[in-house]
């Protein structure tokens, strides 16, 4: 098959190709296949450049996250004269700080390349990160974790853009599950990392020298990602120009959307009237709300395990959730077409967890550090559900909604989670794991009522299909467009 690369505009990532239709048979390019052999090669190509910058970002973001609870074993508590519930509101006010991100980026995105507003925004945080190094009481925190969780939640809804630009929708969940690797690498051995340099006797208390140290780090690396991610397929300097094109028409022909630089009212009130659309804001909220990992320390030094061993006994979690992640990402492969169906039963997991948090015994140090381990695996759930939303949703401005409607419900999430967990009833906080095993329950009924709704408007299109309307016939696109998933009735929804 002959490609003939079009120009392509560099003001966007997602930048529409204008194709040139007196040089092209319509239905020829709609339907040629592309070679397995060169695809793959693409593909690798893709893969060498694109993941490892993401996976870095993904790695820096939670390594400055984890840095709040490792410093609170190292001394941040005494510091900083923290009382009652101040620690609580010290992990929920970074997501304050991601929710007013959230609605930022819905014009942001729509402005500039997902390369510049990603580069920019991680320098900013690896400032602000070692800036985190400087509060001397409650309120200075306070102040500086609102800033971070703001230049930090920019990351989110981009990488659903991105990965559903470059990568076909069967690729999706493998890629998003190595985004959430990078979380739990930065869990395990970055959490070492923190605790050595938490661990540094001098002037400064290291737990302050971790801060300045990984913010550093993020700088370096939000630097490395601007200048080397491409804004578009048209620039993407690893590909040849044969290699461009294919690129280009291996995620079009999926019906996939093409950037738009003005905000569609159409598509807004589209979407919020779509059930769809709140069903995605609540897995977030929910997932997220149930998450222990800022207390997973406090609650193993609460069972008496000393700083270094309450470390050390973050890598069993790291190991559960890797297991998952790669179990689920497994079945997804296996399962193409059950995405959801196999995201609730992967809540099971967390879920049991939760339930042994809250019957089993204080006595029970080990059981205990196991159900918290399983309290953990959540990641492999986040994953899928990105898949979903960058795989199902189209339109350029319908699918920036849904990637924001998902972090805002993630940050609302992460407000609401911490305050579940009463100081008064620590180190097991019966109360937050009760609300916690609700929220997993919750969780599966809407995951599930999510695919039926997918499931009966594929059925719709089936039957105007079958009843001869041309429209409705699934087949392969010739280009980006940026109709809607509900406009486009060619479209199927990926269960």
């Amino acid at each position: 098959m002959s490609y003939n690369v079009t120009e392509m505009p560099t003001n966007g990532l997602k930048a529409e190709v204008p194709m040139d239709e007196s040089k092209i048979d319509e239905t020829e390019h709609a339907v040629a296949e592309i070679d397995p052999a060169v695809e793959r090669r693409v593909l690798w190509k893709i893969d060498r450049v694109i993941m490892p910058l993401a996976i870095l970002v993904y790695f820096c973001q939670y390594l400055d996250k984890r840095g709040l609870a490792f410093a609170a074993i190292f001394g941040l508590k005494k510091d900083l004269n923290l009382q009652g519930q101040d620690y609580s509101w010290a992990s929920s006010i970074f997501y304050f700080g991601t929710l007013a991100s959230q609605i930022i980026s819905i014009k942001v995105l729509h402005m500039f390349s997902i390369k510049l507003y990603v580069g920019v925004t991680v320098v900013l945080w690896g400032g602000v990160m070692m800036a985190q190094a400087a509060p001397q009481k409650a309120a200075d925190l306070l102040a500086v974790r609102f800033l971070l969780g703001l230049m930090e939640g920019s990351a989110y809804p981009a990488f659903v853009l991105m990965i559903s630009f470059w990568y076909r929708k069967a690729e999706h969940p493998s890629r998003f599950a190595l985004l959430a690797a990078a979380d739990i690498f930065a869990q395990g051995l970055g959490g070492l990392f923190l605790y050595g340099l938490s661990s540094i006797k001098g002037s400064i208390h290291g737990w302050r020298i971790a801060m300045l140290i990984a913010g550093a780090i993020s700088i370096c690396i939000g630097l490395g990602f601007a200048y080397l991610i491409p804004a578009d397929m048209g620039s993407a300097w690893f590909l040849t120009t044969e290699e461009k094109q294919i690129a280009h028409d291996r995620v079009a022909r999926e019906h996939a959307s093409a950037h738009e630089r003005h905000f569609q009212w159409n598509q807004f009130w589209e979407t919020v009237k779509d059930p769809k659309f709140y069903l995605v804001f609540s897995w977030a909220f929910l997932l997220c709300a149930c998450t222990v990992l800022n207390f997973g320390t406090l609650i193993l030094n609460g069972l008496g395990y000393s700083s270094f061993i309450t470390t050390v006994l973050q890598l069993p979690a790291c190991a559960m959730q890797a297991t998952c992640l790669i179990t689920t990402v497994l079945a997804c492969k296996k399962f193409p077409n059950h995405r959801g169906y196999i995201q609730a039963i992967a809540a099971l997991v967390p879920l049991v967890g939760s339930i042994l948090l809250q019957t089993l015994p204080y006595e029970n140090k080990w059981p205990l550090a196991g159900s918290l381990w399983l309290t953990t695996c959540n990641y492999h759930i986040l994953s899928v559900n990105l898949s979903i939303i960058s795989t199902n949703i189209k339109g350029h401005t319908r699918k920036t909604l849904f990637s924001t409607a998902y972090y805002i419900g993630y940050a609302t999430g992460c407000i609401v989670g911490p305050q579940l967990f009463r100081n008064n009833e620590a180190p097991l906080y019966k109360t937050a794991m009760r609300a916690i095993s609700s929220m997993y329950g919750v969780f599966i009924l809407f995951m599930i009522l999510f695919m039926v709704l997918c499931r009966m408007e594929n059925a719709r299109r089936d039957r105007l299909a079958a009843e001869g309307n041309e429209e409705a016939m699934p087949r392969p696109a010739a280009d980006y467009d940026n109709k809607t998933d509900q406009q486009d009735l060619g479209f199927r929804y990926v269960l």
